[in-house]
């Protein structure tokens, strides 16, 4: 009943404060996603728009928008607790395993807020899982139900397909390699090809706009206002911060545990996939110069395993157990509100000033979560919008568009700018890309945003900038937005628009 109890728990901690801050950037993107559904975007499949359309007839409420990833982090937990039974565990590995992911910094980020990301842990766990199930009873059923789980999986992020290969990978290298010529692996192909058509279709019918997205996410790299970086463009800084943010993202306490589970798996032939499934995910990442959190979603697995290692090993020293627990439950404790939004906003910054995390030598103490910083300041962005827009002579007025050069912008002016009396936001970025122009002639443009402004100076022959946008809590992530108004375009109307396309995150 304990991990049922955690699982309870990590749904009303997410619940309770799910509404404190403001909408993510991400989330007006699926909002307006919400309002085109399709089998697939360029830069994301298509769950978290349908899932984001679940709020609107409660008007897109955030508590509703994010109920779903707060029940998928406490369905994680009672995944992962059945890994652990799975793997030999008994009662003390499933509460740890339970704790753990439910005290996961990443975790609980996720948890808090809609991201492709935010299903990731839950369907990796669960895809582990009824892997295992289908090694040891493999029948035509256990692997339909595998495929079933892939697909939702995929339908939520492509990385999926990465964790899927590298279990396939594991198989191959193991004891159990039968199963991939088994019924039961055919099962699991054909059920998940077959759910996956429609999105593989539409990636295939609109030029497959998904790499794109991926080689323009390898280009683009960006460090944060406080010089903070999470990726780098070399290789080996790279793979350096990569390897430190799988120990931050993890929890310190932690790591011990994933690691032990990593070197259980490779040393128990019955779980060797595991092991080597953890690798080759993390190998491959690291080859990529990915992101860290990228392989977020094989740590619910290796904790399984790690808890089942380390009940075993402290069979006759329970006083590890309650350490254990202890410095797992500690550590979550410190890191919490630097994980979820669980603090007033200025609280936070003084909590992270007293950690001496940010307002060290004189210099002003800020917001220094990202993820936190891009949920403010959207209402703000409308509103300034909205005064330059008020400005423009009511004869151009109807014929000018409101360009923004990011989802995010575009997203807050469809979100708040009907109560401001804007019309929908044009932009160039993935799907409003795809959206197109809403029948503006672009002979004028009030233009948001700084990230693509070489394309709009070299689209518009004069560009006047009539104001721009700020919000402090948004410091750490982005400085002053500056709004232009943009007139003569310097090319066709269809032209311009494919001058401005951009495909990344």
């Amino acid at each position: 009943m304990i991990p049922e109890l955690i699982a309870i728990l990590t749904a009303l901690l997410h619940l309770a404060f799910a509404g404190n801050y403001g909408y993510f950037r991400d989330e007006l993107y699926f909002l307006a996603c919400a309002h085109h559904l399709a089998w697939g975007y360029p830069d994301q499949p298509p769950l978290v728009a349908l899932v984001a359309l679940l709020s609107a007839p409660f008007h897109w409420n955030l508590f509703i928008l994010r109920a779903p990833v707060a029940i998928a982090a406490a369905l994680n937990v009672l995944v992962v607790a059945s890994l652990a039974r799975e793997v030999g565990g008994k009662h003390f590995a499933r509460v740890l395993a339970a704790i753990a992911v439910a005290t996961l910094p990443a975790y609980l980020t996720l948890g808090s807020v809609l991201t492709t990301t935010s299903f990731e842990p839950l369907t990796w766990s669960l895809v582990a899982l009824l892997t295992l199930r289908a090694l040891r009873t493999p029948t035509p059923a256990a692997g339909a139900l595998l495929g079933a789980a892939i697909a939702f999986g995929t339908y939520g992020k492509y990385s999926m397909l990465l964790w899927v290969v590298a279990l396939a990978l594991g198989i191959a290298c193991s004891p159990q390699r039968t199963l991939l010529r088994s019924p039961c692996a055919l099962a699991a192909f054909a059920v998940a090809a077959l759910a996956l058509a429609p999105n593989l279709l539409w990636q295939a019918t609109h030029g497959w706009p998904f790499a794109a997205v991926i080689h323009a996410d390898f280009l683009d790299r960006h460090s944060f206002n406080n010089g903070w970086q999470l990726e780098y463009r070399g290789f080996f800084a790279n793979t350096i911060s990569f390897s430190l943010e799988q120990v931050a993202f993890t929890n310190p306490a932690l790591a011990p545990l994933w690691i032990l589970g990593i070197v259980t798996a490779l040393r128990t032939p019955a779980l060797r996939f595991i092991g080597i499934a953890a690798l080759g995910t993390l190998t491959v990442a690291i080859a990529l110069e990915a992101k860290g959190y990228y392989v977020i979603g094989a740590y619910g697995s290796l904790l399984a395993v790690g808890a089942t290692a380390f009940e075993r090993a402290s069979e006759s020293l329970r006083a590890a157990r309650g350490i254990a627990i202890a410095a797992i439950l500690a550590t979550a404790t410190l890191v919490l509100p630097l994980a979820a939004p669980v603090l007033p906003v200025d609280t936070l910054i003084a909590y992270s000033s007293a950690l001496h995390l940010t307002g060290n030598h004189g210099t002003t103490a800020r917001l220094i979560q990202p993820l936190f910083a891009e949920e403010f300041g959207w209402q703000r962005l409308a509103e300034d919008v909205a005064r330059a827009y008020e400005r423009i002579p009511a004869s151009r007025r109807a014929r000018t568009a409101i360009y923004a050069d990011t989802y995010a912008d575009a997203g807050a002016i469809d979100r708040y700018g009907p109560a401001l009396h804007l019309p929908p936001a044009i932009s160039s970025q993935n799907a409003y890309w795809l959206w197109g122009m809403r029948g503006y002639d672009m002979r004028s443009v009030l233009a948001i945003g700084a990230s693509r402004q070489r394309r709009l100076f070299a689209a518009y022959a004069t560009c006047t900038r009539v104001g721009s946008t700020f919000d402090r809590y948004r410091a750490v992530v982005e400085g002053p937005t500056p709004i232009f108004f943009c007139t003569r375009p310097r090319m066709p109307r269809a032209a311009l628009w494919r001058s401005l396309r951009w495909f990344g995150a």
